[in-house]
């Protein structure tokens, strides 16, 4: 199931072990070994909550530990964000690395969240692959959305 088809008041989250219910449609070509699709899931004894036409909506929520969430809200619009750089060149430290799918995960302050690297970006002979906890040089650029991460490594070099 699909994070965006939590349909619940709030931030979109089922918990382990509650009884939902749910839609589904059969899929053209199984996906993944599976032949359904949850597309709208919600608790069991409540009714979905409607998106108003828009399938996905996004905040900011705070985690706790109990893995309860909390909205939260920004006092006021008048401050101003901080313009993001577009690219640049930085060091950081390797946080995740795949090497069966040839990517992983590389933070550093400059690049918020992390930064998404693919093998092909690193600078090294024979196979490329990262250690978790290396730090690397990585020249990156800022990108609309690569599963997940706002920043891409289009160099990345071990220390």
């Amino acid at each position: 199931m699909r994070f965006a088809a939590v349909a619940v008041d709030g931030f979109p989250a089922l918990h382990q072990g509650d009884h939902v219910e749910f839609e589904w449609h059969l899929l053209d070509q199984p996906k993944l070994g599976y032949a359904y699709e949850c597309t709208r899931a919600w608790p069991a004894g409540q009714h979905p909550v409607a998106r108003g036409g828009r399938p996905f909506r996004s905040g900011l929520w705070r985690m706790r530990a109990d893995g309860t969430a909390e909205k939260v809200t920004i006092e006021s619009s008048e401050q101003a964000l901080p313009t993001p750089k577009s690219d640049g060149q930085t060091t950081g430290t390797v946080r995740m690395w795949n090497d069966e799918e040839g990517w992983g995960v590389i933070d550093s302050p400059q690049t918020p969240g992390g930064c998404w690297a693919h093998f092909s970006h690193i600078v090294a002979e024979g196979f490329r692959t990262l250690e978790v906890g290396a730090t690397v040089s990585l020249d990156w650029q800022q990108v609309t959305n690569q599963d997940g991460y706002r920043y891409c490594a289009t160099r990345v070099e071990q220390r």
